[in-house]
């Protein structure tokens, strides 16, 4: 099994709820939460709260930025500021990357931060929520484009959160106050190149509905078990 620091992505449209569902694994995990809608720059946010859906022009650098901060937060720098939650960052002795990326945590996915100081504890590991609805998106977060292919400096996994059209429009407009307009929604299912497992590496899906039908919904604590499930079988 591969040392090298992991990134896991859970992944899907807009209404699977790849922030709480993020969130909960981090934290039974003890390892930081990232949503990456808040990595979009200005221009983004401002484009989806008008129900324009993004290009890939715009989604190439908002996937290389949460690429940078998983490879800072995975860093030696952040895990000193990760050991010690009650210290300021700002007088602990880190580049201003590093600080900022620390501060694009979850506050509640750092009080549970476990052994990340230890010299012989697991790899270090960040969880972070994104839509990676294409292959080639999956690919930059892979690191594909990087020297030796990325795996060695960032290993990355993806839980797809997988839901029916009924679900998730049910899910979004009984949503509270978000950017993404239920309009997209099919916009996004359009674009979406739905993760294999065996087709593409390190990848798993979690299915949000119920069978026959996949209208009923699973559950908050069973899709959240099941991502752990597979987050723990991959990096023990």
């Amino acid at each position: 099994m591969s040392t090298a620091p992991a990134l896991v992505i859970i992944m899907g449209t807009s209404g699977c709820g790849k922030s709480s569902i993020g969130l909960a694994v981090a934290q039974q995990l003890g390892v930081p939460f990232v949503d990456g809608d808040d990595l979009h720059p200005a221009s983004n946010v401002q484009k989806m709260s008008q129900g324009t859906p993004l290009t890939d022009e715009d989604r190439f650098p908002w996937l290389a930025r949460i690429r940078s901060v998983a490879k800072l937060l995975t860093s030696d720098q952040a895990h000193t500021i990760f050991a010690n939650p009650t210290t300021d960052p700002s007088k602990v002795d880190v580049n201003d990357q590093v600080a900022q990326a620390v501060q694009s945590v979850h506050p509640a996915s750092i009080a549970p931060i476990k052994d990340v100081a230890r010299p012989d504890s697991k790899r270090r590991i960040v969880v972070i929520g994104c839509s990676a609805l294409k292959v080639i998106y999956r690919d930059l977060l892979r690191g594909k484009d990087e020297p030796g292919g990325g795996e060695k400096t960032l290993e990355t996994f993806f839980v797809y959160l997988h839901g029916t059209r009924t679900l998730l429009l049910n899910r979004m407009n009984n949503r509270g106050s978000h950017f993404f307009k239920p309009s997209m929604l099919d916009s996004q299912l359009a674009t979406l190149e739905r993760p294999v497992p065996g087709q593409e590496p390190n990848v798993a899906e979690v299915r949000l509905g119920q069978l026959p039908d996949e209208v009923e919904e699973v559950g908050v604590a069973g899709v959240v078990e099941k991502s752990g499930d597979f987050v723990r079988a991959w990096l023990g």
